[in-house]
Order: structure tokens, then sequence, then C-alpha cells
């Protein structure tokens, strides 16, 4: 049974899995929001980053990128249409396709704050070595392999 964890331990790996997944989420959060975001939420700056990757985008495409239900993508994506870092764009072919698209302020916006972001990133893990941060984040993948793979399983 190499590689397996003690059927006792279960609770405490849960306990410590979500207590490190909270209180990271919450501190990178509150970091990055209060010393580099100003005006946006790590939401809302999320949202441009995956409109700026994958975009031109369909608000439903970009709610299931994001996990979250499409109607919650509406609220957020008029808020940054106001900001002037968002607009909507229909498709000439199909008009009751609508696609998001970052405009140049936004453009200009994101990769500001991408550059900041990494000299953050950069000066919270300069002192984990590079075999460490690689360990970890394969095994965050395996975790969220294994969350798709049963949820997976449910549906």
């Amino acid at each position: 049974m190499r590689g397996r964890i003690n059927l006792e331990n279960n609770q405490l790996i849960f306990d410590r899995f979500m207590s490190i997944m909270l209180h990271g989420r919450k501190g990178m959060s509150t970091l990055v929001s209060e010393q580099l975001l100003y005006e946006l939420s790590l939401e809302q700056f999320t949202l441009i980053r995956m409109v700026y990757s994958h975009g031109p985008i369909r608000a439903s495409e970009l709610a299931d990128l994001l996990f979250v239900h499409r109607s919650a993508i509406t609220v957020r994506v008029d808020k940054l249409v106001k900001k002037g870092l968002l607009e909507r764009e229909r498709d000439e072919d199909d008009r009751r396709n609508v696609y998001l698209r970052v405009t140049e302020k936004g453009i200009d916006f994101y990769q500001t704050l991408e550059s900041k972001i990494n000299e953050f990133v950069e000066a919270i893990i300069h002192d984990i070595p590079k075999d460490e941060m690689e360990n970890f984040l394969n095994v965050f993948e395996k975790i969220a392999t294994y969350i798709e793979k049963y949820e997976g399983e449910k549906s």
C-alpha cells in the first residue's frame, strides 16, 4: 500500500488542506487586492485574465472556464464594461452570439498588473527551492485531477 495514507489520517489531511486553502486564498486575495489591484477584485482580474488569454470568448464559455454559474458572469462583466476594460461584440454571422473582448485600456491595465503580480509572486516564493515548488504544484495538480474525476463519476 505504498503511497496510500492511513484512513485514520483522512480527517487530519482534510482539515489541514482546508485550512491551507482558506488561509492561503484569503491571504493571497487580500495581499493582491490591497497591494496590486486597487480598484479591482481578484475575481475581476481573473475574469480579465481569462478573456485576455482566451478571447474573444462568449460569456457562457467564460463561465465554464471559471467554474461559475452563467448568471454570475453577466454581473461581473457589466462592471468591467462600465470601467472600459472589457467590451461586448456581436457576431456578424450569428447576432445571437455576443463575444467578450479586452479593450485597449484593458490590455494596458492587464499587462501592467501582470508584471506587478509576477514581481509579487517572485518576492513570495524566492526562498522556496525550485524542486519543492515543482513538487507542491504537481501534488496540487493531482488533487485537482482527482477532484474532477470524482465529480465526473458522480454525474
